[in-house]
């Protein structure tokens, strides 16, 4: 059912075999005191074939030995994988690239916006995942039988919901905007957001929330037309936050700072707002 790697030599050999896959199915588990204090138990690869449970914990500064996880040729496959990476990078101090996402692409497919793993496995496959180790301890050793099942678990059918996401947003015209949203993702993860502040109003509160109101609207008809979810298109505090840097720096300037494609459904709209 799964191999079990816990020393640099055989993650080598793993590593050297693993940049040859085109996609691979990637999870992790991890603990995480603060938001910035974590460390990366467990991680978890499927390469279509074969499950390989990595302990992270006995393995420490892994440098080549997972150049895997930040090659350009290989396609890791998600499912939310935000905290996956700051995981991954607290173990090895490196920004992963090329990421598919199964939580995303879902909500690109007019369906829900933070979707589970274990509840997309069984819209999309039937199949129903056992989730009692959930809240596991994956720092103790060893892990238990079933601690490390149920890890397996969770890339078993990675792969299997990327083909059939891949081809429907295919179909939809749609890759590219996951794509753009991945990136958009990881670029965020990363930078360092201590100085962000939020933008004040430069209006009236009443006209603001009559502009908003009509924002709203709009991104519900964009929404439904597209067959997106809503909340990923432009979500309620995107659509404040995005009101109000339209109206401090113009619509030019702040659509640069949101993915093309929001940009290119939203920009003629915003401007008979602005009217």
């Amino acid at each position: 059912m799964y191999t079990y790697i816990n020393s640099k030599e055989d993650l080598n050999f793993l590593n050297h075999e693993l940049l040859t896959k085109p996609f691979l199915g990637v999870d992790t588990e991890f603990r995480r005191t603060n938001k910035n204090n974590m460390q990366l138990a467990l991680l978890q690869v499927n390469d279509d074939e074969e499950t390989f449970l990595i302990d992270t914990l006995a393995i420490d500064n892994p440098k080549e030995s997972a150049s895997f996880l930040f090659a350009d040729t290989v396609l890791k496959i998600f499912h939310s994988c935000k905290e996956d990476v700051e995981a991954i990078y607290a173990w090895t101090n490196q920004e992963m690239v090329n990421i598919f996402d199964t939580q995303i692409a879902n909500a690109f497919l007019d369906s829900d916006f933070s979707i589970s793993y274990q509840s997309l496995v069984e819209k999309e496959l039937g199949i129903n995942l056992d989730k009692k180790e959930t809240r596991s301890n994956w720092m103790r050793r060893p892990l238990s039988e079933s601690q490390l099942k149920y890890a397996a678990l969770d890339v078993e059918y990675l792969i299997h919901l990327y083909r059939l996401q891949k081809q429907q947003l295919s179909n939809t015209s749609k890759l590219s905007w996951h794509d753009q949203d991945v990136k958009r993702l990881l670029e965020m993860t990363f930078i360092e957001r201590t100085n962000y502040v939020e933008l004040d109003r430069t209006i009236s509160k009443v006209q603001e929330a009559e502009m908003l109101s009509r924002f709203s609207k709009v991104v519900e008809e964009i929404s439904r037309r597209e067959k997106i979810n809503p909340t990923l298109f432009f979500s309620k505090k995107s659509q404040k936050d995005f009101l109000r840097l339209v109206l401090k720096v113009g619509l030019d300037s702040a659509c640069k700072e949101i993915t093309l494609w929001r940009s290119e459904l939203i920009k003629d709209k915003m401007l008979n707002i602005l009217k």
